[in-house]
C-alpha cells in the first residue's frame, strides 16, 4: 500500500479538498483493476470525515485505534464502491494525555496499519494542521507528502516551516521524509499578489511545484454538504476543471 499524506500547518488551504477530490479521481483509476483506496482522517477537526459520511460522534473513529479501545477492522467504513474510510472526530482532542509517556507512541499508526495493509492499493492521509504525536504517527507512514498551498503573501515562508518541522521529525525519529509536490489553490489569476507569489513558489520549489492550480469556486464549497466529490456534485464545475487537471499532471510527473 502507497501512503499519501496530505499537510499543512496553515487551515483553510484547500488540504481536505484536495485529499477527496484527487482521491476520488485515484479510486475511479483503481476500479479498472479491482483495487481499493483508504482515506484516513489524521485531523480533530474532522473535515475529511464529514465531507464523506454523516456527523456521528458515538462512531468508533481513529481515537479508538490509538487508544487501542478497538482493532482497526472496527473503524474502516465504506464510502464508495472501492473506498474505505478510517474516521476522525472531537475525541482527538483528547488523545495526547492518553498517549503521553507511551514508548513507541510515534508509531502506533504503522504498526496498526500493518494488518490491512495488503488490502488497499492506496492511502490517502488527512492531516491536522498542527504539529503533534498524531502528525508524526501520519508523516512516518507516509511515502509521499502532498502540499496544497494558497498563493498568499506568506506562502513560501509557510512551506519552509513545514520543511523545518519534517526536519525536525527525521532528525528526532532517524527517518527521511520530505516533500513530494506542491500545488496552489484559492488561486485568483487576477489577483496581483496571487499571480507573484504563484511565481515565488514556481522559482522557489521548481518541478516541485505543480503547474496546475485550484481556482476559488463555490461548488468545492457546497460539495461537502452533499457529502460528495466534486466530480458527483457537479462535473462540470471549474473545480472539477481544475482538480482533474491537476491529477492528470501530478500523474504524468510519477506523484502517485
Amino acid at each position: 500500500m502507497k501512503t499519501i499524506s496530505f499537510f499543512n500547518l496553515k487551515g483553510g488551504c484547500g488540504k481536505t479538498t484536495s485529499a477527496v477530490n484527487l482521491g476520488y479521481l485515484l479510486a475511479k483509476k483503481l476500479e479498472k483493476t479491482g483495487e481499493k483506496l483508504l482515506y484516513i482522517d489524521c485531523d480533530m477537526q474532522s473535515n475529511l470525515t464529514n465531507s464523506l459520511m454523516d456527523y456521528d460522534l458515538e462512531r468508533p473513529c481513529i481515537y479508538h485505534l490509538f487508544t487501542d479501545d478497538k482493532e482497526i477492522k472496527d473503524v474502516i467504513y465504506p464510502v464508495r464502491d472501492n473506498i474505505a474510510l478510517i474516521p476522525s472526530s472531537l475525541l482527538m482532542a483528547t488523545v495526547e494525555p492518553r498517549l503521553a509517556g507511551m514508548v513507541g507512541r510515534e508509531f502506533i499508526l504503522k504498526r496498526k496499519i500493518a494488518a490491512i495493509a495488503d488490502q488497499y492499493a492506496y492511502c490517502i492521509v488527512d492531516c491536522s494542521p498542527s504539529f503533534s504525536i498524531v502528525t508524526t504517527n501520519a508523516i512516518i507512514i507516509t511515502d509521499k507528502i502532498f502540499i496544497p498551498v494558497q498563493t498568499e503573501y506568506y506562502a513560501v515562508d509557510g512551506v519552509h516551516l513545514l520543511e523545518e518541522t519534517l526536519g525536525y521529525i527525521n532528525q528526532s525519529l532517524g527517518i527521511e521524509k520530505t516533500i513530494s509536490l506542491l500545488f496552489a489553490t484559492l488561486h485568483d489569476t487576477r489577483n496581483n499578489i496571487n499571480k507573484i507569489q504563484y511565481d515565488n513558489l514556481k522559482n522557489t520549489f521548481g518541478k516541485r511545484f505543480m503547474d496546475s492550480y485550484i481556482r476559488k469556486n463555490i461548488s468545492l464549497v457546497e460539495s461537502p454538504i452533499f457529502k460528495q466529490s466534486i466530480f458527483e456534485y457537479k462535473p462540470r464545475a471549474k473545480g472539477a476543471e481544475d482538480y482533474k487537471k491537476l491529477f492528470n499532471e501530478i500523474e504524468s510527473k510519477g506523484g502517485f
